[in-house]
Formats: C-alpha cells, sequence, structure tokens
C-alpha cells in the first residue's frame, strides 16, 4: 500500500467538519479519481494528505509511515507532488525558470543533476521543451497547466495529487492532459486526482 487514509475528520473551524471518518486507499503505480458534487471535500481531502491541513482525528499513512500532520515541505521530501486547483505559474519567468523552481527541493544534488531532471522532464513535455524561453504568461491556458504538471515532476515524486487538472480546457487539451497522466502511470508514477471530467477520470482510472 503506497497511501492509506484512515478515518479522517477535517474541518476550517471548531464547529464545521468538512471530511468526516473519510477512509481511502491508493495502492502504487494505479491512478484514483475521487469524484462528487461541488462542496463534497475533494479539495480539502488533497490539501490534507498534502499536509495544508492537520486532520481532527484519523491518520494518514504513507508507505507504512504515518506522516499526518507532516508539513507541505516535509511531504515533498516523502516524495509527494502536489498541483493546486488555482493557477500557480509565474508569468514573467520563462518556462525553463519555472521548471527551475521546482528543483527546489534537489538544489542540494548539484547543478548538472538538476538540468538532468530538467531535461528529463521536457522529454515528456515536448510542447514545453520548444518553449523553454518563452515567457510563461504567453502559454495558453493548457500549456500553463502543464508546466505546472512538469514542475511538479522534476523532484521525480513517487505519488502525483492533482486538484482539478483540467477544468476551464478545452475537449482537446483535456484529452492530451488526460494522455500524459496515462504515461507517468506507465511510468510507475502514481496519481490521486479530483476532476468535473468524470468521463475522463474514470476511464483514465
Amino acid at each position: 500500500m503506497l497511501l492509506e487514509v484512515q478515518d479522517i475528520t477535517v474541518g476550517y473551524f471548531h464547529d464545521i467538519e468538512i471530511l468526516q471518518q473519510v477512509s481511502l486507499q491508493v495502492h502504487p503505480s494505479q491512478i484514483v479519481a475521487v469524484i462528487g458534487p461541488n462542496g463534497a471535500g475533494k479539495s480539502t481531502l488533497l490539501k490534507t494528505i498534502c499536509g495544508f491541513l492537520t486532520p481532527k482525528q484519523g491518520r494518514i499513512l504513507y508507505n507504512g509511515e504515518d506522516i499526518t500532520g507532516l508539513d507541505p515541505s516535509a511531504m515533498i521530501r516523502h516524495r509527494i507532488a502536489y498541483v493546486p486547483q488555482e493557477r500557480s505559474i509565474f508569468p514573467e519567468l520563462t518556462v525553463d525558470e519555472n521548471l527551475l523552481l521546482g528543483a527546489w527541493s534537489i538544489r542540494h544534488s548539484g547543478k548538472q543533476a538538476v538540468r538532468a531532471a530538467m531535461e528529463e522532464v521536457y522529454l515528456r513535455f515536448p510542447y514545453l521543451a520548444e518553449q523553454r524561453h518563452t515567457r510563461a504568461g504567453l502559454l495558453s491556458g493548457g500549456g500553463h497547466r502543464m508546466l505546472e504538471i512538469a514542475r511538479s515532476l522534476v523532484p521525480k515524486p513517487q505519488l502525483l495529487v492533482l486538484d482539478e487538472p483540467t477544468v476551464g480546457l478545452a475537449p482537446l487539451v483535456v484529452k492530451e492532459i488526460y494522455a500524459k497522466l496515462y504515461q507517468l502511470k506507465e511510468e510507475a508514477i502514481t496519481i490521486l486526482l479530483v476532476d468535473q471530467n468524470v468521463r475522463e477520470a474514470v476511464a483514465l482510472a
């Protein structure tokens, strides 16, 4: 078992519980899609798993280790990458500079190792390789999303957590992003996602 969520209860205030006794299991090299209506707490679940929220009760196990309550930087060290629903690129920086920010957690590996990790990501995303010197703000919405996903892959995560990766994107771009996610699964990267494109999410999972 790669990830196991055990009966967690989560709330933003003392008397408001968004999640109540939620459990989830994710096996290695699996794609798991969390589906539900707006306001059901899907994003809250992902934020809790990635350390942005601490559950009131319950546990989160990762590779058998209790990681409940660890902060987001610790989750990155555990090779958990999170791509939020909100856009998080730096529009004034180039694609390459944005990608370099994803290497922060592996900066001690040295410049050559960092560059090698970035080039490996570029191989997965040829479009970004072609645009590496372009300001990120000039990319399309789909390009922005691909860059965010690509940036999260630089430190070689074992688990990729995605919150609404295709929201607001054109159908052809949605299919392209899901094709990339399937490719990542084939490369033994486990994926946990929330998405409103239910048909594509279910087909992928």
